[in-house]
């Protein structure tokens, strides 16, 4: 976590702000005390003492760390975004990121690999019972550049939940819209006789694969300029269920269906 406490009475404090002579420092969820973490490779962040009973800051791996503190460095500078803060604990839920965007509040939370989808599920309606939209980012991967890519069951939730695309970061608060069409692979045409002489043929055609998809990129958008807040009804598609929600979804038509 990148955050932490001197005392209940204070403000949390950023790691990379802080030194070590200034300790102790407590989390400021379960109030135990946390080790300042100031090292040349990884994000300066802050860890619980052994043994560890609180899930904060829990799975979350370098990469997601640099990319929840780059979001908000980049949005701190935005006029249109107020009340901005780190790691905001709402008890029921903690944001990585939590602005006023245009005056709508706005969770922004960021691919954790130990995240199931029910987790995810029950987050996102936490959010909608607390009035704030969320939007869920994906950590970019050199994968999503191929012809072909086999989605995972998170980013198959947020692809249905959010009208068919998944957001990965792209470095400050830019994202990259990504929807995913179908894949078609051939099936190879084979011939062979039968013991009895009789002639026999198969394949030569295609069809849709169920592992994989085709990555379809949209243009790089903005958090601060180019979403809006909508409200979505519970609906359930094959395998994916998405409960009443509240959303935060970028402006730009469906370029797929160009």
């Amino acid at each position: 976590m990148l955050t932490a406490k001197f005392d209940l009475n204070f403000p949390a404090v950023l790691a990379r702000d802080t030194q070590k002579s200034q300790g102790p420092f407590i989390c400021p969820r379960c109030f135990a005390e946390v080790i300042l973490h100031k090292g040349k490779i990884k994000v300066h962040h802050f860890s619980h003492k052994p043994p560890i009973f609180c899930n904060r800051g829990e799975g979350e791996s370098a990469q997601h760390m640099a990319a929840k503190l780059a979001i908000y460095d980049a949005l701190r500078t935005e006029p249109n975004v107020t009340g901005l803060e780190l790691e905001k604990d709402f008890r029921i839920s903690v944001a990585d990121v939590f602005a006023f965007i245009s005056n709508v509040p706005v969770a922004l939370e960021i691919q954790r690999s130990s995240l199931s989808v029910n987790e995810i599920t029950q987050r996102t309606e936490n959010y909608r019972q607390l009035g704030i939209a969320v939007l869920w980012i994906a950590l970019n991967r050199p994968e999503l550049d191929a012809t072909r890519y086999s989605p995972n069951a998170w980013e198959k939730w947020c692809h249905a939940a959010y009208f068919g695309r998944v957001y990965y970061w792209f470095g400050g608060q830019s994202l990259r819209p990504t929807h995913f069409d179908a894949f078609t692979l051939h099936v190879a045409s084979t011939e062979w006789f039968e013991s009895g002489g009789e002639h026999r043929s198969a394949g030569g055609y295609d069809k849709a694969s169920k592992r994989y998809r085709k990555p379809n990129h949209g243009r790089v958008v903005t958090i601060s300029q180019s979403f809006r807040a909508i409200d979505k009804t519970a609906f359930a598609m094959g395998t994916v269920s998405v409960p009443t929600c509240r959303l935060f979804v970028d402006v730009q038509n469906a370029w797929w269906k160009k």
